[in-house]
């Protein structure tokens, strides 16, 4: 942040800066990398946490829309009505050990800022009992041991003139949000059929001003509301059992990726063909990151690789990038990988000052 006044040492440090800025240019390393801990070669379990049905303003009936994922292969999927809990499963009809899925309970809070409640019960039973302030929210559900995301923050926001340019209250407002709710993991990057692109301008602002201290995961979900919203997103969790307690770890220490196909022309779009991340590398050594994808089993080509920073700037291509030779980078970095039918994004990495 900037401030009126500088002690005198730091301005002389500014004027410095200034005038000889070679001499204080600095080499950036990966201080907080979220697949450090990682086991790649574990199966990736495809993953959706925002999901309607006929118990809030979905078409189709909770065992429709289970039976939609099942088809399209997820393993793990939150069903999400507003300011309702549609669970459990059996329930309506569905078990989710027989369909070998984990079912996570939660709901889409929605009297306010629409936020995910996840792994979570509140509020039960009645939708009466869903409070009408976000902060309330926030701070409830992680009192019962949920996780919070924030859904389409784009709704509320949009940027300014044709820069688009993010406003200071927005980002003020999101930035106060993460630092003051810790168990607030992240926010949807990509949301059904993209319909806020803008906020991926929003999420690589948080990332500028908040790593590599505060992390703030990525989500794309699809907030499915009828058939044809199934299958647009996954978020995909390497991890060796598909456990709740595991994917909750997960979710929080940002061990996971996330993939979409709405970037692609609709006939092009696959999501069967995401990147799958097989290995990410960091050598202190060389102070270089490397990612290792593959796309049916096949090894993703270098060309498919673009690394940002800088509030989204571009600041490399490949699938491999020296921190000691790339300029422009600044308190995070991230990289997406494309292919035919859809794109993978990373989760940030932490750098600071060598």
């Amino acid at each position: 942040m900037l401030h009126n006044k500088l002690p005198s040492i730091a301005l002389i440090i500014l004027l410095m800066q200034m005038l000889v800025p070679e001499l204080y240019s600095q080499q950036k390393v990966v201080v907080f990398n979220p697949y450090s801990d990682v086991n790649f070669s574990s199966e990736h379990f495809k993953s959706n946490f925002h999901t309607h049905t006929t118990e809030s303003d979905g078409s189709q009936e909770p065992a429709a829309v289970i039976d939609g994922y099942k088809n399209q292969g997820y393993n793990a999927l939150a069903l999400t009505d507003h300011n309702h809990l549609t669970w459990p499963w059996e329930k309506y009809g569905r078990s989710p050990e027989e369909l070998d899925m984990l079912a996570i309970p939660g709901n889409e809070l929605s009297r306010h800022h629409h936020n995910l409640s996840l792994f979570t019960r509140y509020p039960y039973p009645l939708r009466n009992d869903v409070p009408d302030q976000l902060h309330t929210s926030l701070r409830e559900v992680e009192e019962t041991g949920g996780l919070n995301v924030l859904a389409h923050p784009g709704r509320y926001w949009e940027p300014d003139g044709d820069d688009e340019v993010i406003p200071d209250f927005a980002l003020a407002r999101y930035m106060g949000l993460f630092y003051n709710y810790e168990k607030l993991v992240g926010m949807e990057v990509h949301n059904q059929t993209d319909r806020y692109p803008w906020d991926r301008k929003l999420w690589d602002a948080l990332l500028e001003e908040m790593m590599p201290e505060r992390p703030v995961w990525g989500f794309a979900n699809d907030d499915s509301h009828g058939k044809s919203h199934i299958g647009l997103n996954a978020n995909w969790f390497p991890m060796q059992e598909l456990r709740e307690s595991s994917m909750r770890s997960a979710m929080i220490d940002g061990h996971f990726y996330f993939s979409t196909v709405t970037t692609h022309p609709e006939e092009d779009q696959n999501l069967q063909s995401s990147p799958k991340i097989t290995e990410v590398i960091y050598s202190e050594q060389t102070n270089t990151l490397t990612i290792v994808a593959e796309v049916n089993g096949e090894q993703v080509d270098e060309s498919a690789f673009t690394w940002f920073s800088n509030r989204g700037e571009v600041v490399a291509r490949g699938s491999g990038i020296n921190l000691n030779e790339t300029e422009g980078l600044s308190t995070y970095l991230r990289a997406e990988i494309e292919s035919t039918g859809a794109r993978t994004y990373t989760q940030p990495f932490g750098l600071a000052d060598k």
